[in-house]
C-alpha cells in the first residue's frame, strides 16, 4: 500500500529530531578504549537513588546534592584496552539527558581506582532535555596503565536527574590532527568587546598601577643638570609578570635556550624555577646536586643582574609528591623536609622575593595526604615555624582550584583560617589557576573570588596559570587577556605567572604562548600587547631647575638615556623620587 506523502513542515520537524537524536560520527585513526566493558553506577544512599533505563544504560536522581563530593553519584565506564600516555587523545562520546530541564555533570578521565589520578583535566558538561550525544576531548597529560583507566561523570553536585543511555571512548596516538574533532564549543561571561567590567577595571589600573615619580638627574661632577633631554624606560615592572622558568634553560649555550632568555628579558618582572629549588634532588648525597646548585647560582646571577625577582616554589608538598610516593616511613619523610627545606632557604637567601611555604595544602579530590599519615599531621606547622625562625620574606600558601566553587577554595580557606588561629604568618595566597575550558569563570568571579580571600591574605599572585582549550587559540588568548586585566586591576595582587611559556619547555605543550619553533601563538600576542606595549612606560623630557623631571607612569626599574648616556633607577609608591649621577 502506498503511504501518503507526509507534509514538508512535519517532513522537516522529523528530520531535526532525527538529528537531535543521531550519533556523533566518530573521527577516523582511533580505537575502541573500552572494549566489553559494560556502564557501572555508584551512588551514595544518602544522597541519591539509581534506576536502570530500559534498554540499557543509568538514570540517577540525585535528592541531597554535594558539590564537593559530586563523586556521591557517578556512571563509569571501565577503560581497559590500553595504556594511556601524556600527549594522547581520547573522545568520549556521551548519550545521555535530563528529564527534568538541564543537569550538569563532571567527566572524568582518571584510574579507575585510589587514588583516582587524573589522566586529563576535568570537563564539566551541561544536559538538556533531548537524548543526544555529547562530545568530550581529553588531551592525556598524566600516563595510566593498561587496564587500569575509566571515564567517570560525577552527578552529585547538584539537585538534578540525569539519564546516562551510554558512553562510546576512543583512544588516538600522539600527533593526531584534532581540529576536526567533534567538540563542545566554550566561551564565558564578560568576553564581549564592550563588557563594562573591562573599562572598569582599565580605569583602575591607570588610576591605581600608576603613580606620580620624580628623578633629579646629576652630571659627573655631582652638579644638577638642567635643561637636559632625557627619555626614561621603564625597563622592569615592579608587578610580578613572568612565568616558571628552568635553570637549564636559564644557563645552557644552545640556540633556544638563548631565545629562551631574550624573552624572559624581554617581557617579565618575575620568575618561579618549576621544579630547581622543590626538595627532590636536594638530599643528602643525591646524584648531581652540586652541579645542579651551580646551574642554580648561575641563573640567580643572570636574573639579579637585569633586576628579575624569583619566587621561592616550594618548602614542602602535603599532597604526596611523586618523589616521596614510594616511602612509608614517616620520620624519613619528616627528616627529609626538614633538611632539605633548611638547606633550600639557606642557599637561596634573599635571592628570592617570597616563598611557597605549603603546596598543596587540600589538593584535588582523592589526592594522598601526608597530613592523614600517622607522625605526620603536623608536619606542615614544622616547616612553617622552621621557615619563620629562618627568614623574614613573605610567606605564601600555594593551591589550586581556587577560583572553582567548592571543596578546594572552601578548604584552602579554612587552612589559611586554621594557619593564622595557630600563629603562623600568611602572607599571601598563590592561586595556581590552572584552567580547563570546560570552566571558565567570568573576570567578575575573578574579582569576587580574590575579594573572598583578601580578608585573610593580603598579598594574592596568580603563581601556575594556564588554560587548556580543544583547538579553540582565539578562546585561550581572550581568557588570557581578561585574567590578566582583572589581576592586574585588583589591588590585592603582586604578581601574575604563567607556568611555563614555550611549548619545548612546558608541563601542557598545548598550553604554551610560543610553538616549539619559536612562532607565536595568539595568547602569546596577547602578553606581546599587554606586557611589552600597553603596560608600559616611556616618556622623553627636558630636567627643570636642579635637574628634576616628573612624570606619570608604572613603578619599577628604568632606564634613564641622555644622548648616549645611561643610566639606572627604581622608583616605587614607597619612594617615589631618585637620583641619579650619570657617568
Amino acid at each position: 500500500m502506498k503511504l501518503p506523502a507526509l507534509p514538508l513542515r512535519l517532513l522537516l520537524g522529523l528530520l531535526a529530531v532525527a538529528s537531535l537524536l543521531a550519533d556523533v560520527v566518530v573521527p577516523p585513526g582511533g580505537s575502541d578504549l573500552a572494549g566489553e566493558s559494560a556502564l557501572k553506577v555508584h551512588a551514595d544512599p544518602g544522597h541519591a537513588t539509581v534506576s536502570q533505563l530500559e534498554g540499557g544504560g543509568w538514570k540517577i536522581d540525585v535528592n541531597r546534592p554535594d558539590e564537593a563530593r559530586a563523586f556521591l553519584a557517578q556512571v563509569s565506564l571501565d577503560c581497559p584496552a590500553a595504556a594511556l600516555e601524556p600527549g594522547e587523545t581520547v573522545l568520549a562520546l556521551i548519550k545521555g539527558r535530563a528529564p527534568a530541564g538541564s543537569a550538569s555533570i563532571e567527566a572524568k578521565l582518571q584510574l579507575g581506582g585510589p587514588p583516582y589520578t587524573m589522566a586529563a583535566p576535568t570537563t564539566a558538561l551541561e544536559l538538556g532535555t533531548d537524548l543526544k550525544e555529547v562530545p568530550v576531548v581529553f588531551r592525556v597529560t598524566a600516563a595510566i596503565e593498561k587496564g587500569r583507566g575509566s571515564l567517570t561523570l560525577l552527578c552529585a553536585g547538584k539537585l538534578q536527574t540525569v539519564e546516562i543511555a551510554s558512553i562510546r571512548v576512543f583512544h588516538y596516538p600522539a600527533g593526531t590532527d584534532t581540529s576536526g574533532f567533534p567538540r563542545i564549543r566554550r566561551t564565558y561571561a564578560g568576553r564581549e568587546a564592550d563588557a563594562p567590567w573591562r573599562k572598569a577595571a582599565l580605569d583602575r589600573i591607570e588610576k591605581h598601577r600608576k603613580a606620580d615619580f620624580s628623578v633629579r638627574v646629576r652630571g659627573a661632577d655631582g652638579e644638577p643638570l638642567s635643561n637636559a633631554k632625557v627619555t626614561l624606560t621603564l625597563r622592569r615592572h615592579e608587578f610580578g609578570f613572568g612565568a616558571a622558568v628552568t635553570a637549564e634553560l636559564m644557563t645552557a649555550e644552545t640556540e633556544d635556550a638563548r631565545k629562551y632568555r631574550e624573552l624572559v628579558d624581554r617581557l617579565f618582572s618575575r620568575v618561579v624555577f618549576e621544579n630547581d629549588l622543590k626538595d627532590f634532588g636536594w638530599e643528602t648525597g643525591a646524584a648531581g646536586k652540586e652541579e645542579h646548585k651551580q646551574r642554580l647560582d648561575q641563573a640567580f646571577g643572570w636574573l639579579g643582574r637585569r633586576k628579575i625577582s624569583v619566587r621561592g616554589h616550594y618548602l614542602m608538598q602535603v599532597a604526596v609528591p611523586p618523589n616521596l610516593a614510594e616511602v612509608t616511613d614517616s620520620e624519613a619523610i619528616r627528616r627529609h623536609f626538614l633538611d632539605t627545606a633548611q638547606e633550600r632557604i639557606d642557599f637561596a637567601r634573599d635571592r628570592v622575593c617570597e616563598w611557597d611555604v605549603i603546596n598543596h595544602p587540600v589538593a584535588w579530590s582523592g589526592a594522598d595526604l601526608l597530613s592523614k599519615r600517622p607522625g605526620l599531621e603536623k608536619l606542615d606547622r614544622e616547616i612553617y615555624g622552621l621557615a619563620q625562625r629562618a627568614t623574614s620574606l613573605p610567606f605564601f600558601v600555594n593551591e589550586d582550584q581556587i577560583f572553582r566553587p567548592g571543596r578546594q577554595a572552601d578548604e584552602t580557606f579554612a587552612y589559611l583560617e586554621a594557619l593564622k588561629r595557630d600563629g603562623f604568618r600568611v602572607d599571601g595566597l598563590g592561586n595556581q589557576a590552572h584552567f580547563d575550558e570546560s570552566f571558565l569563570p567570568s573576570p567578575e568571579q575573578l574579582l569576587a573570588v580574590t575579594d573572598r580571600f583578601a580578608a585573610l591574605a593580603p598579598r594574592q599572585a596568580i603563581t601556575e596559570f594556564d588554560i587548556v582549550t580543544q583547538d579553540d587559540e582565539e578562546l585561550a588568548a581572550d581568557y588570557t587577556r581578561d585574567a590578566l586585566i582583572a589581576c592586574f586591576s585588583h589591588p590585592a595582587y603582586t604578581g601574575f605567572l604563567l607556568w611555563g611559556f614555550w611549548e619545548g619547555s612546558h608541563w601542557k605543550p598545548e598550553a604554551a604562548s610560543w610553538n616549539r619553533d619559536w612562532s607565536i601563538r595568539k595568547r602569546g600576542e596577547v602578553l606581546e600587547e599587554w606586557l611589552g606595549r600597553r603596560w608600559t612606560t616611556q616618556v622623553t623630557l627636558t630636567t627643570g631647575k636642579g635637574g628634576l623631571l616628573r612624570w606619570r607612569g608604572f613603578p619599577g626599574h628604568y632606564q634613564l638615556e641622555m644622548g648616549d648616556k645611561q643610566q639606572e633607577f627604581s622608583v616605587s609608591k614607597a619612594i617615589p623620587a631618585a637620583t641619579v649621577q650619570m657617568p
